[in-house]
């Protein structure tokens, strides 16, 4: 209500009125402090193919103009009249760094009037290159409910189709795929940077499922925390467009990307060799982080973490629990005490794939360290041998997996690969590479590790009934968690390797917006 009296009032200095629904620039804007580009390109540099290269020597500059400011209009709803704060995005995007000072963005609601292809703003002609359903938090409480909006790229370019062939190959996809692709460039992103491909190598699919790695160090002079795993899309012309996680990896000179992470194939016009990787997300995530200091007991978590009130465990996960057997009393009071930080008993974890290649068929790594019966301080695995293992979105009966926990190093595996896994911090869930079975994640509620979070849960208490328990019910679920099968009719669904026309469409953006719009 204060917010309501400020605008009424006409006292916020950064709010927009409903006549201002236009995309001039709006003067100077207080709460967007022009920041310096530390390290800008020189005009030299801007030539094609003539790129410098930034202090480490994995990274370059964008091989694009200067990166522009954000400016007020980025965001704005142009289609209909609300007042709107103006939130400049401090997050970048590729569209915005590939094509700087010519873009406009459209924020439209799913009820409103259908958007068009082509839109004119200040005498100039924008052509729609993508667009993306947003989810729009309204607030906590029940009247506030969250909206669905839909957002749109315009760019300003000739030929727009040809610019965007000189990234990837759209015209050998289909266009519900193309649209799915260009909204990988319109998403915002933590980082973005630019390396050349000689850093870049694809190898053989081993139960990759989607994930792959980078050196140790290689991001070292990027940002001051250093993490175990991060949610990429690199996309150039000479790769085309990647997408998934990438786990870091001791004895290794080039990022790996297995043929799971190829979703569009190179360019066919472009023989620029510079390669964007578009950070999404890093890992361990700051709950995850959070909760790892709270488990090790040689660890500390914020004061606010620790005294957070959570949200109850999902209905989804109750319900599953209750149809293996357990109790609903049971379900019902592990809900209301894992609400709490000492009595939290399950996580979501980031899953990855094995960097050793050496974890054992059907086993799964899980990082971080934790207090164990006598109060010191063990690997995960070696204080709790079993997890029930599941996802979400989890419905059928066999969804859901009792999965043992590597706790010690396994036969075979070097010290030096043994010491890194054991200096992962706690959020990460590593599979084992797959060659003579199923996948390992496939089995989990079809999953895979392109970035999907697994939801682990290790309460003794209930895992002492799935595990032990003589009633009827739990005693015939037990056969269904343990068999690591994938069900009948199940056996296509591994298969997850993009695949691509031979033909090329030379109508493909204009299909691809009729799917958009």
């Amino acid at each position: 209500w204060e917010e309501y009296r400020r605008i009424k009032s006409g006292s916020d200095k950064h709010v927009v009125s409903p006549n201002q629904y236009d995309t001039e620039r709006i003067g100077k804007n207080p709460t967007t402090p022009r920041t310096k580009e530390k390290n800008t390109t020189s005009s030299l540099a801007r030539k094609k193919g003539n790129v410098n290269e930034s202090k480490n020597m994995n990274l370059m500059e964008t091989p694009f103009n200067s990166r522009p400011l954000p400016t007020p209009e980025d965001g704005l709803n142009c289609c209909e009249m609300k007042i709107v704060r103006i939130k400049p995005s401090k997050k970048p995007c590729f569209f915005t760094e590939r094509f700087p000072n010519r873009i406009l963005r459209i924020e439209n609601g799913l009820d409103s009037a259908p958007p068009q292809k082509l839109v004119t703003s200040r005498g100039m002609k924008y052509t729609l290159a993508s667009g993306k359903v947003m989810q729009e938090k309204k607030g906590l409480r029940p009247q506030f409910n969250n909206e669905k909006r839909i957002e749109l790229v315009y760019i300003k370019t000739q030929g727009l189709q040809k610019e965007l062939e000189k990234i990837c190959s759209f015209s050998l996809m289909k266009p519900e795929k193309v649209v799915a692709r260009l909204a990988h460039l319109q998403s915002e992103a933590h980082k973005i940077l630019y390396i050349d491909m000689r850093y870049i190598e694809w190898i053989e699919e081993e139960g990759h499922e989607g994930c792959g790695f980078y050196p140790e160090g290689f991001f070292n002079d990027w940002g001051r925390k250093k993490y175990d795993a991060m949610q990429v899309r690199i996309l150039g012309p000479k790769i085309g467009l990647a997408k998934g996680m990438l786990l870091r990896k001791r004895g290794i000179t080039r990022i790996q990307l297995p043929e799971s992470m190829r979703k569009a194939p190179p360019s066919r016009t472009c023989d620029e060799r510079w390669a964007a990787v578009v950070i999404k997300n890093v890992y361990p995530s700051e709950e995850n982080n959070q909760l790892g200091r709270h488990l090790d007991p040689e660890g500390a978590p914020a004061k606010s973490w620790r005294e957070k009130v959570r949200k109850p465990l999902s209905s989804m996960y109750q319900r599953m629990l209750i149809g293996y057997g357990v109790k609903e009393s049971d379900v019902t009071k592990y809900t209301k005490q894992s609400r709490h930080p000492n009595k939290l008993r399950h996580a979501h974890l980031r899953g990855c794939t094995d960097p050793t290649g050496k974890l054992p068929e059907h086993k799964v790594f899980i990082s971080g360290y934790i207090s164990s019966s006598d109060n010191s301080c063990e690997l995960f695995g070696k204080v709790h041998k079993k997890v029930y293992l599941s996802r979400s979105p989890c419905l059928e009966p066999f969804d859901a997996k009792l999965v043992s926990v590597v706790g010690t190093k396994p036969k075979g595996m070097s010290d030096d690969d043994w010491k890194m896994l054991c200096s992962l911090k706690f959020g990460t869930i590593i599979f084992p590479k797959s060659t003579l079975f199923d996948p390992l994640p496939c089995l989990i509620a079809d999953g895979d590790l392109d970035g999907d979070d697994y939801f682990v849960l290790y309460d003794e208490e209930i895992l002492n009934h799935l595990l032990h328990s003589k009633d009827k019910l739990t005693a015939k679920s037990r056969k269904l968690l343990h068999k690591l099968e994938l069900p009948d009719g199940a056996g296509l669904t591994i298969n997850k390797k993009s695949k691509f026309s031979k033909n090329a469409d030379n109508k493909w953006l204009a299909k691809a917006q009729d799917n958009m719009l």
